[in-house]
């Protein structure tokens, strides 16, 4: 027993995909009950959001190509959610933060990150018209140049300028009146729990409960990872602090529920992908039935 849960992690591909697929009819009630297409779409980029995390960790040495843990991961958290599959809008933000780390992570204790640095803060600054709280993010990028030794003058200035095209193409949409500015009510903010459904709270403190618990347990081995965990964790432990910051206050309290999720997908591959140990084991199985849970108790409470 004590083998089966210490290696319990290492899921074979075969259980890994079923698991996808169980994740996947959760979707079914979703296009019953929404639009179809709005529910296809956000599906359909849920998944491309799944597959990047994916190529993240692969890229990073950290699963092998038929460890395919991250995707499951973020895939089932996001599909125990039903709110959140017509929003189409933050999975293109999460896509987008992906890339964003990945980013970082390759400008790890480079000398020169300019173009790097300018590219990422574009990949987040446009996102942040479908997902204005996102805007928050910006100085965290410096933050985590910092942490991976790899800030300068240059850097700065490269973000500032993006930031500056950024404000210049928002103004001269807005001039020509292209666009609405999606800004308005950035500071009009309420607690989340006073902008969602009873049946949502549970879902909700489910998943920041379990994140919570994947940044505490990984923050305080980091010293006992190898250098590369280390930045690796670095980027989702300081991205997910300032999702769930984003989160608690939020102006659209649902669109960035997903950006959290994947930072806490991220924590949770690397806790799982750390040494085996029965603790793991027993660890994933409660993720998995908290999962479940958060699923179904909702459910039952909006039908009964």
């Amino acid at each position: 027993m004590g083998y089966l849960l210490k290696h319990i992690t290492r899921l074979a591909l075969p259980v890994a995909v079923l698991l996808l697929a169980g994740a996947g009819f959760l979707w079914i009630p979703s296009f019953r009950e929404q639009q179809g297409f709005s529910v296809t779409l956000t599906m359909g980029l849920t998944v491309l959001a799944a597959a990047v995390l994916q190529f993240f960790f692969h890229f990073s040495g950290m699963t092998r190509e038929t460890d395919i843990l991250p995707a499951l991961l973020y895939f089932a958290a996001i599909s125990v959610f039903p709110p959140l599959h017509t929003l189409w809008q933050s999975q293109v933000a999460v896509c987008a933060l992906l890339i964003i780390l990945h980013i970082l992570y390759r400008g790890f204790r480079e000398k020169d990150t300019t173009e790097d640095a300018f590219v990422s803060s574009i990949l987040l600054l446009l996102p942040s018209m479908l997902v204005p709280d996102m805007i928050w993010l910006f100085p965290f990028i410096w933050i985590a140049y910092i942490i991976l030794s790899a800030f300068s003058m240059r850097t700065m200035m490269a973000t500032l300028i993006a930031l500056g095209t950024f404000v210049l193409y928002l103004g001269l949409g807005l001039y020509l009146g292209k666009l609405d500015n999606p800004f308005l009510e950035l500071l009009n903010r309420r607690f989340i729990f006073e902008v969602t459904d009873p049946e949502e709270w549970i879902m909700l403190a489910v998943l920041m409960f379990m994140g919570c618990y994947f940044f505490i347990i990984t923050v305080i081995r980091v010293d006992r990872d190898s250098v590369r965990q280390q930045a690796i964790l670095t980027l989702f432990a300081l991205f997910f602090a300032a999702t769930i910051a984003m989160i608690i206050y939020p102006m659209m309290p649902m669109r960035s529920i997903p950006l959290m999720l994947a930072m806490l997908s991220g924590m949770a591959t690397i806790f799982f992908r750390q040494t085996e140990s029965v603790h793991r084991g027993i660890v994933f199985l409660i993720y998995l039935a908290l999962l479940i849970a958060g699923y179904i108790v909702p459910t039952l409470i909006l039908y009964i």
